[in-house]
């Protein structure tokens, strides 16, 4: 599974260095990732997290995006010798317009769900991609 993982991720670098054809629309392809710790025991469950899903990702992104389960860890870089945190993670997958629009809608689904959910952040990455049907 590691191979393929690696084999993918170097594809997908590979794919990604060309430059967008003249006319084509430049694509970003969006990682946010949501810890559901909430600070003092307690945990994002799955009604409130459906709920967040409803009124604060899908009304910026209604054309679609994905939901993956997943279990994650995190130091934070501004605390000296900080441990480790691990914890349930849902990651969604937003493949969307290159646009400063877009860019912050994705800003406005972190801040949200940081404020609803006491968190202190949420890991975002952008990849540029090729859409191929």
């Amino acid at each position: 599974m590691r191979h393929l993982s690696l084999i993918a991720v170097v594809l997908f670098s590979f794919l990604s260095s060309f430059p967008a054809a003249a006319g084509e629309a430049t694509t970003v392809e969006t990682t946010l990732y949501f810890g559901l710790d909430i600070p003092g025991g307690e945990k994002v469950n799955e009604e409130d997290w459906t709920d967040c899903l409803a009124t604060v990702v899908t009304p910026r992104f209604p054309d679609g995006f994905t939901v993956i389960d997943a279990y994650g860890q995190w130091r934070d870089p501004s605390v000296a010798n900080a441990q480790i945190v691990r914890e349930t993670t849902k990651v969604i997958v937003i493949v969307r317009p290159a646009s400063d629009e877009a860019d912050a809608r994705v800003f406005e689904i972190k801040s949200l769900y940081m404020t609803r959910f006491g968190q202190k952040s949420v890991f975002h990455t952008d990849a540029p991609v090729r859409i191929v049907e």
